[in-house]
């Protein structure tokens, strides 16, 4: 079976719309440029869409000819890279996804190991927001939880006390070595203020913390979120108002 042959095989096996590189397909790595030039020739014939830059697609056909990828697809053409993650949805939509807001955005933020990016593809628009974080499977619901606490002051909707026992019934439901990694996260990457809110949310569930994290926080920082006093009645405990 040559070249042609094999990577006609692969293409065959790739579901339509899902986009794909050329490091996805056989002997690409033997031989770059034969691959390079089977894909372009059916590109010509248009068994192949180009989606951007070494990336393409298998068409779907629809009433009105061609169709693009999904919408899913085309943010994880921003979440992977050669089969590995880059990044994660943070912002409004993840907002959106754990119930903080009820409003939906247009542009889908991603927490990025990579440059600047903003891509528009008419039904929605992605924004990469550059992060030096390390990306992996295991840590992305963490690193989201950890970004809402972040953000928790600016999330449009909710009343600031209501989207913290949100985030605190999350976390509870987390196991006992997620909250640790959880809590190393927090101390490795984030701001004081994620940290004394982790530190409050751990407390009200009575989650054993280390000392290392209140003594991460300056004793004399204050933090002024407008919490409700009943609601949270360790927040003094963590200097948070």
């Amino acid at each position: 079976m040559n070249i042609a042959q094999t990577i006609q095989r692969n293409v065959d096996a790739i579901p339509a719309g899902q986009i794909f590189g050329y490091q996805e397909l056989s002997n690409y790595t033997k031989s770059p440029s034969a691959v390079i030039k089977a894909v372009g020739r059916m590109v010509s014939n248009e068994k192949l869409a180009r989606y951007s830059k070494g990336k393409f697609y298998v068409p779907k056909k629809g009433f009105l000819g061609l169709r693009k990828p999904s919408d899913s697809e085309l943010i994880k053409s921003m979440l992977y890279k050669n089969g590995q993650l880059r990044g994660y949805i943070t912002g409004l939509s993840l907002y959106n996804q754990l119930g903080l807001t009820t409003q939906v955005p247009r542009t889908i933020s991603v927490a990025f190991n990579g440059g600047r990016q903003e891509k528009d593809f008419g039904t929605i628009r992605i924004k990469t927001i550059v992060t030096r974080i390390p990306i992996t499977p295991k840590d992305v619901t963490l690193l989201q939880y950890l970004d809402v606490l972040k953000d928790i002051k600016i999330i449009p909707d909710p009343d600031i006390n209501l989207s913290l026992k949100i985030m605190q019934n999350y976390i509870s439901k987390l196991s006992i070595a997620k909250q640790k990694r959880l809590l190393k996260l927090a101390l490795t990457y984030y701001s004081p203020q994620v940290r004394a809110l982790l530190g409050l949310v751990f407390s009200s569930l009575e989650i054993p913390t280390p000392t290392s994290l209140a003594l991460s926080l300056n004793p004399t920082t204050t933090y002024k979120l407008k919490l409700d006093k009943a609601t949270w009645p360790m927040a003094k405990e963590w200097n948070i108002q």
